[in-house]
């Protein structure tokens, strides 16, 4: 039989969306903003003080008004951690896919399960994560050790706790 064929097709057909999204075109400047941008073309120095006086102002009606609503790069990192681990489409307001949080550090503050049940982990974010899989740690986890939740292959998470082996997870809340 020849594989090289079938491995070249399947991995054309699991690279197209990634090619897809790769081609996407950023989501366009309001004109509002753009409108208050373009006043710094202006040669003139009084009409480029009334022109930035009036788009300005523009630009605070419209965000007085819900028209337009400005995040910061702490507002986005901060959603993106509480999105962390749900399954959730991509959503251009929140980043880039490439600017996609990859994995969160901080402590347990509650455990149940073990033995032959799956750990049960509540984060101190609030997060509540499964154990999906059958791997032993060689401790049992602990309200206050650390623990670093990261991605893993085809949408799954890792979760090392205390630099034990890690587990795969799944996020419940």
């Amino acid at each position: 039989m020849h594989r090289a064929p079938m491995l070249a097709a399947a991995f054309a057909l699991a690279a197209a969306p990634f090619a897809a999204r790769a081609q996407e075109t950023p989501p366009a400047t309001p004109e509002i903003f753009r409108n208050l941008l373009n006043c710094r073309s202006i040669a003139d120095d009084a009409q480029r003080l009334v022109c930035f006086d009036q788009q300005a102002a523009a630009v605070a009606a419209a965000e007085q008004s819900r028209e337009i609503v400005v995040y910061d790069r702490g507002d986005i990192e901060e959603a993106q951690r509480d999105l962390f681990g749900l399954q959730v489409p991509q959503i251009r307001l929140l980043g880039e896919a490439d600017e996609q949080l990859d994995r969160i550090e901080t402590t347990i503050t509650d455990v149940s399960g073990g033995g032959y049940r799956p750990w049960v982990l509540r984060l101190a974010d609030g997060t509540l994560w499964v154990q999906i899989d059958s791997e032993q740690l060689s401790r049992d986890p602990r309200a206050g050790h650390t623990i670093v939740v990261e991605r893993a292959a085809l949408g799954s998470f890792r979760a090392e706790i205390n630099n034990m082996r890690p587990i795969r997870v799944r996020r419940e809340e």
